[in-house]
């Protein structure tokens, strides 16, 4: 889930990136427009940020009104689905995974939020984002990565994570 309230939405765990990409709401391709979006309006605890770390409007948590926004454009590849882009801008709020006994991990962290989605491979995709496992330097800056800011909030933890694959459906072991 994202934000507080909490938006759920399905993601897939990739271990090629670094980032979390999710579909903006802002967003009108039709990948964006056939998933689920996560809205930051609808999020006590987002805030829109400049990749360099500072608020997109100092003294505002939301940009207001027509203002220019750092954007980044990110490559994707999937085997079975092919490569194309996204173009997103970065959103700060929490992000937890994981529920039943085992419990969330959750992050504040920088979010890639897709302002606009390439139909190959994002709209044949049948998640809503991509958390990406990568390390640090695979992710499009610091506050950015999941897995760094993961470990950065916990003590004694090795960086390790693991992954199960069943016929039907994988879990994360973080």
């Amino acid at each position: 889930s994202v934000g507080h309230p909490p938006q759920d939405l399905q993601v897939m765990f990739d271990t090629s990136s670094g980032h979390v990409l999710l579909p903006h709401r802002a967003c009108k391709s039709a990948a964006c427009i056939e998933h689920r979006r996560y809205s930051p309006w609808e999020s006590s605890t987002a805030m829109d940020m400049n990749f360099n770390g500072s608020r997109v409007q100092p003294g505002h948590r939301l940009a207001r009104g027509h203002v220019s926004r750092e954007a980044a454009t990110v490559g994707y590849t999937q085997s079975d689905l092919g490569d194309g882009d996204a173009k997103a801008v970065l959103v700060r709020d929490s992000l937890c995974v994981g529920s039943g006994a085992s419990g969330q991990a959750c992050v504040d962290m920088g979010l890639l939020t897709a302002i606009s989605l390439q139909d190959v491979p994002f709209r044949a995709m049948p998640n809503d984002g991509i958390i990406g496992l990568g390390l640090e330097s695979l992710a499009a800056g610091p506050i950015c990565s999941f897995f760094g800011r993961l470990l950065e909030g916990s003590r004694n933890v090795l960086p390790q994570f693991g992954i199960a694959f069943g016929a039907e459906s994988g879990e994360l072991h973080l």
